[in-house]
């Protein structure tokens, strides 16, 4: 079986022995010329997987090593018989340290002006936010009106408590299935709505958030974002309004791309009906948060990770995509604050 894999994905090689063979792509623009025998496309969230890449090829099988798929085509997967494969939850950890590690960067700099905190999404990443901002001392609500709908033990708090936090972050899926569409969730009358003096982190998708609206509130909030519409064409007023602003690499840890790909590995050696390689996991230099925790911790965490870092040098760069891109792609030494 003849797997087309994103060269920066780790371990691919030792993940994927016989009877895989392999061939890599270094740039995404590189794909259509080469994918059109393989049998496998192994990609990650910054390939558009769409119908015209698809089409006039032997794909049976589309796995990225990402947590979200709107990047793919899902429907034309669907119509075509094609399995797709994700790694649903694997940055997790990740995403909750980049998000902690923002409140402590917002608090220190005296951005933040109370403890009340909303959290949007109560996924995998939306619920461990949750958890750790509970920890550090903030009273929090979660809005998920979609879960709530399927889940009898899960109940969202109103739009409308939002309205009253000092903090929001966002962590739904990037959808527009109704009754509740995630698109555009925070247009212009949601985000007038918001608290003046709010925090409002998307680490996300930047769909979910609509650009264009911020730009045209009257009185700006503090926005921190890691995800943009149209990335990696990512508009340069958006990095000049954002207080912080990252090149998506909330759930680039060492441990997330790792586990990203085994999890897809295993998910495909079943698919196949294959015996899944034996591996070792990489050394896991990680830090327990709980021991963080003191009168001091916004100055711990910020040790281990500060967004402001990425973000002066987004901010500085004179072109935005090639910046977002060669930032992106050098983010390789974030371990996760715990096991």
């Amino acid at each position: 079986m003849n797997i087309l894999a994103d060269a920066t994905l780790p371990d691919v090689a030792t993940l994927f022995k016989t009877p895989f063979k392999l061939t890599w792509y270094d740039q995404d623009d590189h794909v259509p010329a080469l994918i059109a025998d393989q049998t496998i496309l192994l990609c990650r969230s910054t390939l558009k997987v769409t119908a015209d890449l698809l089409k006039n090829t032997a794909i049976q099988c589309v796995a990225t090593a990402s947590s979200g798929t709107d990047h793919i085509d899902t429907d034309y997967l669907r119509s075509h018989g094609i399995a797709l494969i994700d790694a649903k939850g694997s940055n997790a950890q990740a995403v909750t340290d980049y998000v902690i590690a923002s409140a402590a960067y917002l608090q220190q700099q005296g951005y933040l002006h109370g403890m009340r905190a909303g959290v949007v999404g109560a996924g995998e990443v939306g619920s461990r936010v949750a958890h750790r901002l509970k920890t550090v001392g903030f009273d929090v609500v979660v809005f998920d009106p979609l879960k709530a709908q399927h889940d009898s033990q899960f109940i969202s708090c109103a739009f409308e408590a939002l309205t009253q936090c000092h903090l929001v972050c966002v962590h739904a899926n990037l959808h527009e299935t109704s009754p509740y569409p995630s698109k555009n969730l925070f247009d212009l009358q949601a985000l007038q709505q918001l608290r003046p003096d709010v925090c409002l982190i998307n680490a996300s998708r930047g769909g979910i958030v609509n650009e264009n609206a911020l730009l045209a509130l009257r009185q700006p909030i503090v926005y921190c974002t890691d995800v943009y519409c149209n990335e990696p064409n990512i508009e340069p007023r958006i990095v000049d309004y954002a207080t912080l602003c990252t090149p998506h690499i909330a759930g680039h840890s060492i441990e997330a791309k790792q586990y990203a790909v085994i999890q897809v590995s295993e998910q495909l050696h079943r698919h196949y009906g294959l015996v899944m390689p034996v591996h070792s996991k990489q050394r896991r230099d990680s830090t327990d948060f709980d021991r963080m925790l003191n009168a001091n911790w916004q100055h711990t965490v910020l040790g281990y990770y500060n967004p402001c870092v990425e973000t002066q040098l987004l901010k500085s760069a004179q072109d935005k995509r090639q910046a977002f891109l060669l930032q992106r792609q050098a983010h390789q030494f974030r371990h996760d604050f715990s096991i």
